[in-house]
């Protein structure tokens, strides 16, 4: 059934590599899948939010803020030695404004609109002082049931003297009656490409905790 037999062995040999070949891909997605599942939830009454971060990373906490500074693997140790400029940046921050309690959507909007949201983003997201350097992408406004949400991609210009290139990020600001909450996520642009399902799975993983009796 084989007809020329050197030819056949050649035939069963290539088929072997390449199953051998799809094994090792399909085995490298599944870990892939798996590490990007892995997550750890963190929880504040304070400021009524959870959200889950991705393993592997190091986690700096302050005064609102909430940081996960991840090296692009999601390896653990070398997320320890990976400054947070150059790394897959997650973020949470938070602050209390007493004068936004009890209002509107719209009345927030008009406190904290769209342009003040831009003015913002040099800045905060890329440290960089000269706005015109700072590109803003999709920027976006919603008002929703009892918040207002703003979205934006940004592209931070290449800090030379650092030795970094272009950095990528997605922003989504959730102005509430009381509290404004900053979610930012950044890397370096290969690394951002890469993170994709990281980077979503972040931003959606955020939720609003019911105030707790302690406050009421």
């Amino acid at each position: 059934m084989c007809g020329e037999v050197p030819f056949c062995g050649i035939a069963k040999r290539s088929m072997g590599s390449i199953g051998l070949a799809l094994l090792t891909v399909l085995g490298a997605s599944l870990a892939i899948a798996q590490t990007a599942s892995e997550t750890k939830a963190f929880e504040s009454d304070e400021f009524r939010y959870k959200v889950s971060l991705p393993t592997g990373c190091r986690y700096e906490e302050g005064p609102g803020t909430l940081d996960a500074v991840c090296s692009p693997e999601l390896d653990a140790d070398k997320s320890t030695a990976t400054p947070a400029a150059a790394a897959l940046l997650l973020e949470v921050g938070v602050e209390t404004v007493a004068d936004d309690a009890g209002k509107a959507p719209a009345d927030l909007a008009q406190r904290y609109g769209e342009t003040e949201f831009k003015a913002e983003l040099p800045e905060a997201v890329c440290g960089e002082s000269e706005r015109t350097r700072v590109k803003i992408e999709n920027a976006r406004q919603v008002l929703e049931e009892a918040r207002v949400v703003y979205t934006a991609d940004v592209i931070c210009p290449e800090i030379r003297f650092l030795a970094l290139g272009e950095r990528r990020a997605t922003v989504q600001f959730l102005i509430t009656p009381g509290l404004r909450y900053r979610l930012m996520a950044r890397a370096l642009k290969d690394d951002f490409e890469q993170r994709k399902e990281v980077v979503d799975a972040f931003l959606t993983s955020f939720q609003f905790l019911p105030e707790s009796k302690k406050s009421q």
